[in-house]
């Protein structure tokens, strides 16, 4: 693909993304191989659902259900690039009209530096993905010797046999790996077409800026005035083309990429509750506290991305007024000036990204997620003292086990309070509340450990 074309290559050999242009044999080839590696991922996504139900205790389904949430929300992803993918390729074909395409050596330069960032923010993201991947799969000879398997326990078959045994094991390793890739493409893909809108927001505010220059040339390379005047409609009809074609491209990014959007940060929301939770019970020099530490870098860049592009998409839109009103505009003419009038109007409503059209991707929906982490990480921290009757113990490096039907639905019911408070636009109000909610908890775990223990 001409446009993000890293992202697009790791669809490609992940087998997510058919190229465009195929012969037959090619054509059909790809298509097997695309079958195969969706199974594979479909059928690794069911299993994980099954092994969490059948979990023992709550610690393993806390691990098992924030891998299965993971490799859900990746099936998601490669669904909604079935289901889409003509929309998408007619995305990538609206950055290739006329008004779309560099000039001259600025707005080259200006393309040029928007697809380098996106091709080192997709070069990092693989970096993170990969070693979290390469910690959960660093126990391999662990997993030789006592015959487990990486993820998931449940298969529908028996793997007492040697030969199913590594096969499975060789399953589940090249699905980790898969996963992380995929993962990685589809959050810089979408990263990737917010950096595009930025872009063209730049281009057009240059464009803006020098269109008293280009006036002036159009005036000297004018034969009659009605000449000019048809130079100079053209010129200020482009400025207005661009900018509302920018905004349409906006738009179709936010109708097809909104529900995955939504869906992955609800999934990452919940998964950064689960890994907190893990690391506050695991060894600190553990693999496991390894892979939990760099599994929750991930989740945090994926939100990251979303709400830092959808915030400079915001931002880069209300430029445009500004780019309008720095120009020479004394000198033109009134008609001109009412026309520019209304691009300075469309950009006080700013072009913004959703996700779900519920929760605007900004800089304050991250800090909303790291505000409601802090207090999850509290909430966890009390969550380790164990109750059995009037017996609390503080553990460190484990959790011992508890009633998993009544442990698992008190974690769930925190997880969608979490998630309910983030749904909210108020936030100021909502995380008081939040807070005065930790704080009564704090509250009453200090009297009844209290009580507990006569010798305080």
């Amino acid at each position: 693909m001409h446009t993000l074309p890293l992202s697009f290559a790791l669809l490609t050999y992940t087998g997510y993304w058919r190229p465009v242009n195929l012969t037959s044999i090619k054509y059909w080839a790809y298509t097997i191989y695309s079958v195969a590696m969706n199974f594979l991922l479909h059928s690794f996504t069911f299993c994980g659902l099954v092994d969490c139900f059948i979990s023992e205790d709550l610690k393993t389904f806390i691990e098992k259900f924030s891998l299965f949430l993971s490799v859900l929300g990746v099936s998601c992803k490669v669904t909604n690039l079935a289901v889409r993918r003509q929309e998408i390729i007619n995305l990538t074909d609206m950055l290739l009209d006329d008004i779309c395409v560099p000039r001259n050596a600025h707005e080259l330069n200006i393309q040029q530096r928007f697809d380098r960032n996106a091709k080192i923010i997709t070069i990092c993201c693989e970096i993170l993905n990969e070693s979290a991947a390469f910690c959960l799969i660093a126990q391999f000879q662990h997993f030789v010797n006592t015959r487990t398997l990486p993820l998931y326990d449940w298969v529908p078959y028996d793997i007492s046999s040697t030969t199913i045994f590594w096969a499975t094991l060789l399953h589940q390793t090249i699905i980790i790996m898969i996963c992380a890739n995929t993962s990685v493409a589809h959050e810089t893909l979408i990263s990737g077409f917010m950096i595009q809108i930025c872009a063209q927001l730049d281009i057009l505010c240059h464009r803006a800026r020098i269109l008293p220059d280009l006036l002036q040339e159009a005036r000297k390379c004018s034969i009659t005035k009605e000449d000019f005047k048809m130079r100079e409609r053209q010129l200020i009809r482009e400025i207005v083309h661009h900018h509302r074609y920018v905004y349409r491209f906006a738009e179709r990014i936010n109708a097809v990429f909104t529900l995955m959007i939504f869906v992955q940060f609800t999934i990452s929301s919940t998964v950064l509750c689960l890994c907190i939770y893990q690391m506050l019970t695991t060894n600190l020099l553990s693999v496991e506290f390894a892979y939990s530490s760099s599994y929750l870098g991930s989740m945090l860049i994926q939100i990251y991305l979303y709400c830092w592009f959808g915030n400079e998409v915001t931002l880069k839109s209300t430029e445009i007024g500004n780019a309008v009103y720095e120009m020479d505009w004394p000198m033109l003419p009134v008609d001109l000036m009412k026309t520019l009038l209304i691009i300075i109007t469309q950009s006080v409503k700013p072009i913004k990204i959703t996700s779900g059209y519920i929760i605007t991707l900004s800089n304050e929906s991250f800090m909303k997620v790291n505000g409601m982490i802090s207090i999850m990480i509290h909430l966890a921290i009390l969550k380790i003292f164990l109750i059995r009757g009037a017996d609390y113990q503080f553990v460190m490096y484990g959790v011992e086990q508890c009633d998993k039907r009544e442990g698992t639905i008190k974690f769930l019911q925190l997880l969608l309070r979490f998630l309910y408070k983030l749904s909210y636009q108020d936030y100021n109000r909502e995380y008081r509340l939040l807070c005065q909610d930790y704080n009564r908890i704090m509250n009453n775990e200090i009297l009844l450990i209290i009580n507990s223990y006569k010798y305080i």
